[in-house]
């Protein structure tokens, strides 16, 4: 805190400075102006709380500063000192707003106590400001405070009851821990707009006007909310009732389809229970349905419900080139299952393996390599989750197929066995190829390889591959800032000192040579 002593005197302003214990009252600076323009200077270079002035002054008095300090600096405390006894002098001081005043000669105890007390008003009204503050933020921002208050909670495991009820009894909502609740996740089935929430929560509000208690209404994504109906008249029973009035209202009214999951009652510590039940219930509602589910029903899908078409038939009709009959079969039977309401995780888990079984089943025949989709072309991370959603399983089934109908196109025009050998060289550049491996991988005598490859491209194929290899490895050298022990490898050459001899054979300069020569 910093103080301004003003005074035309310099023997006055100087004594207050020397009489006064400022360490004791935690005063940072003392600065001394011996008029009101020099006041008016360290007024606007330095943040001041407190100053002491003289009223009569030559050119402008005390008053006229204090004026301009009040307009400029309203929190400013001022405490004149004048040797003027008049009342009019006291009565204008006291009008315009000083802290105190005090008559000269004074003692400077005295003075000590009057800025003492400064002190305690401005640490007063320093905090009565923040409450203002805090107070007009959370009415400016009591819905924001609401959600993050029960999401912190909710996904918060070390957070107690007792939190949240103090949480929200400072936003003014009294919840004791005997109060009965009823949680409900609300999934919007559909991406909605940034007004959804709004409509969705004006919709339900009106809908739960009849019932007893309270309702608290949560945005925790953007699909998804929580609706927590509370006090001594909820029923769980009346709960689900109007759920199911609220899906039909939001799909028909909104254009909004939703699925409702429905705890049962309970308390304030068993709020983060019921909520990961009803996440669990989410996570099983794979077909999206719009309804209303409660814990008291979970859907359980039994064995016998599973009825799997003929997966051989399938199978059979994929490694035949007709991948768009299975799809389209698939694609049929799935929503079959979803209009019949059966499609549970357990139901799509077990579709999921099924199906993967046929794919596998089909590239044995195609002589596919399956982790080429799954590792290199398809998220493994989705393959593996595809049994979480039937649009996922769905897709899922659509790449797989549409996959295998390209790469039968592909079998359908690899002209010669040269082409197929080219093929696989390219594949596995990495690799030491023999001629015998080659010639395995494409069904062909290696004998009969040779002579083909040698009247088709006019070179022999050991010649060929390592002009492949070093074609491969100068492009290395030229793009890239691998290592060159390293681009030997990557084109198959364990033996540096062997790939270095074969690359100044084949381009006339050492594999760093020909590097240095291209960064030229």
């Amino acid at each position: 805190m910093n103080v301004l002593v003003v005074d035309d005197q310099y023997d006055v302003v100087q004594g207050v400075i020397a009489g006064i214990d400022w360490e004791s009252l935690h005063i940072a600076h003392i600065y001394p102006a011996y008029s009101a323009d020099e006041a008016r200077e360290l007024l606007s270079a330095h943040d001041i709380h407190i100053m002491l002035c003289d009223i009569e002054m030559p050119l402008e008095s005390g008053l006229e500063l204090f004026k301009w300090v009040k307009a400029h600096y309203p929190a400013l405390q001022c405490i004149f000192l004048s040797s003027h006894s008049e009342f009019e002098y006291a009565q204008e001081a006291i009008q315009l707003g000083c802290f105190d005043y005090i008559l000269q000669p004074a003692r400077y105890e005295d003075i000590q106590a009057s800025i003492e007390r400064a002190i305690h008003k401005i640490h007063a009204e320093a905090h009565m400001q923040q409450i203002y503050e805090y107070g007009a933020y959370w009415r400016e921002n009591e819905e924001f405070l609401l959600e993050n208050c029960i999401r912190s909670f909710l996904l918060d495991s070390g957070k107690h009851p007792g939190q949240l009820m103090r949480d929200l009894s400072n936003l003014g909502i009294l919840i004791g821990a005997s109060t009965p609740f009823c949680s409900v996740l609300i999934q919007l089935l559909k991406p909605g707009g940034s007004s959804m929430k709004t409509e969705l929560k004006g919709l339900l509000s009106s809908l739960a006007g009849s019932m007893e208690g309270a309702l608290l209404f949560v945005q925790l994504d953007r699909a998804n909310c929580l609706a927590l109906f509370y006090g001594d008249g909820i029923a769980a029973q009346a709960v689900e009732s109007k759920m199911k009035v609220f899906v039909a209202a939001a799909e028909r009214e909104l254009q909004c389809p939703v699925a409702c999951y429905v705890s049962d009652m309970g308390q304030a510590d068993k709020l983060k229970q019921h909520y990961k039940a009803l996440c669990h219930m989410r996570q099983h509602n794979v077909a999206l349905y719009s309804k209303v589910f409660a814990m008291h029903h979970l859907m359980h899908v039994k064995d016998s419900s599973y009825s799997f078409p003929d997966m051989e038939n399938w199978a059979m009709l994929i490694s035949h080139g007709s991948g768009k009959t299975v799809r389209d079969e698939i694609h049929d039977y799935l929503l079959q299952q979803k209009r019949l309401g059966i499609i549970s995780a357990e139901f799509l888990a077990r579709f999921h393996q099924d199906f993967i079984q046929v794919f596998l089943t089909a590239a044995k025949h195609m002589k596919l390599d399956p982790s080429d989709i799954f590792f290199e072309r398809y998220s493994y991370t989705d393959y593996i989750g595809a049994y979480t959603s039937l649009d996922k399983m769905l897709e899922l089934v659509d790449f797989v197929l549409d996959y295998v109908q390209e790469h039968a196109k592909d079998e359908h025009h690899v002209h010669s066995p040269v082409d197929r050998a080219i093929a696989y060289i390219n594949q596995n550049i990495e690799k030491n190829c023999s001629r015998a491996e080659i010639a395995e991988a494409i069904f062909i005598n290696p004998e009969y390889l040779s002579r083909l490859f040698k009247k088709a491209k006019g070179i022999s194929l050991n010649d060929f591959i390592a002009t492949q290899k070093m074609e491969i490895a100068k492009s290395l050298l030229t793009s890239t800032k691998i290592p060159v022990h390293l681009i030997a490898s990557k084109v198959g050459y364990s033996n540096f000192s062997y790939f270095s001899q074969v690359f100044k054979k084949y381009c006339g300069l050492t594999p760093l040579e020909y590097r240095q020569q291209s960064d030229v």
